[in-house]
């Protein structure tokens, strides 16, 4: 057996390479086969050392980290034979959570020889794989501002003030929106997600009960809104019951298509990207094989 295990060090707290090291020794022991663990130093690197496992013939690529490194190492394994494996180790753990991937590392390692193999959907924007949400509008362009702060406190809590911030920033755009075959129809909503799992992570919930492998895409819209129907709708997505807003609307469909005025912000799997004129949505049923518990 070979199974490569590729750590985002600056995850979570604490030495997490070590600690998924004595996690492998623990589990595996005198095991015969190849079990490395690789660190990565900066964007990109995940996807590149996911990719070498695959053609190195894995069977195992263990993505450790937050939501972005898990879409780095998973979108190198669509469509592959190689399965992925997830140790928790971000703020918002959005795929984990909806797999019910143990949070605990030697728990989450131990899926290796008792865990089973469930195959999910790949989600496509713009030519990028997502698993858990997509989307453009209010929480890419929060995601944008984020992404680009130099220096301070990672994690959920941060999101607040910083998005109290930009909501009185922000300006939704006017789109025109095409479901599958359909004729295209024009909407200004504050948020358009696409959601593959129903959480954007950190229990934060926008297309309650959404299936990751039913072969459709959940497209969800909250309309444009003021501040205080934000902070109602806010607590709806944090509790669960999005569904009950009448700001809220949701779509089953298998693809999408958006056009705008111009380029801007958007984002797969809370990783933000600036995104064209026109964007299209689209799945590869069942075309990720993931590590889950029995």
């Amino acid at each position: 057996m070979k199974i490569r295990f590729i750590v985002n060090p600056n995850a979570g707290a604490g030495d997490r390479a070590g600690e998924i090291t004595q996690a492998v020794r623990e589990t595996f022991g005198d095991s015969e086969g190849l079990f490395e663990v690789k660190s990565t130093l900066k964007k990109g690197d995940a996807k590149r050392l996911a990719r070498e496992a695959v053609e190195g013939g894995y069977k195992v690529v263990f993505a450790c980290g937050g939501d972005g490194t898990i879409n780095e190492v998973a979108s190198q394994l669509v469509s592959t034979e190689t399965v992925l494996g997830i140790i928790p180790g971000g703020s918002g753990n959005g795929l984990s959570r909806a797999l019910k991937i143990p949070f605990n590392a030697k728990e989450a390692v131990g899926l290796a020889k008792k865990g089973r193999v469930r195959a999910i959907d790949a989600g496509i924007m713009d030519g990028r794989y997502f698993f858990s949400t997509a989307g453009l509008g209010f929480d890419a362009h929060l995601s944008m501002k984020y992404d680009k702060r130099s220096s301070g406190r990672r994690g959920i809590l941060p999101y607040v003030p910083l998005a109290v911030l930009e909501f009185f920033r922000f300006k939704p755009e006017p789109l025109t929106l095409a479901l599958g075959e359909n004729k295209f129809s024009r909407i200004t909503p504050f948020m358009l997600t696409v959601a593959n799992t129903e959480e954007f992570g950190g229990s934060a919930i926008i297309a309650p009960g959404a299936v990751p492998d039913d072969g459709l895409l959940d497209l969800c819209v909250i309309k444009d809104i003021g501040f205080g129907s934000a902070i109602m709708t806010a607590r709806k997505i944090l509790n669960g019951s999005i569904e009950t807003s009448k700001h809220y609307q949701r779509i089953l469909t298998p693809s999408a298509k958006v056009r705008r005025s111009k380029p801007g912000a958007a984002h797969v799997d809370g990783e933000p990207f600036m995104a064209g004129e026109t964007i299209e949505f689209g799945l590869l049923p069942k075309s990720l094989n993931v590590l889950i518990k029995q």
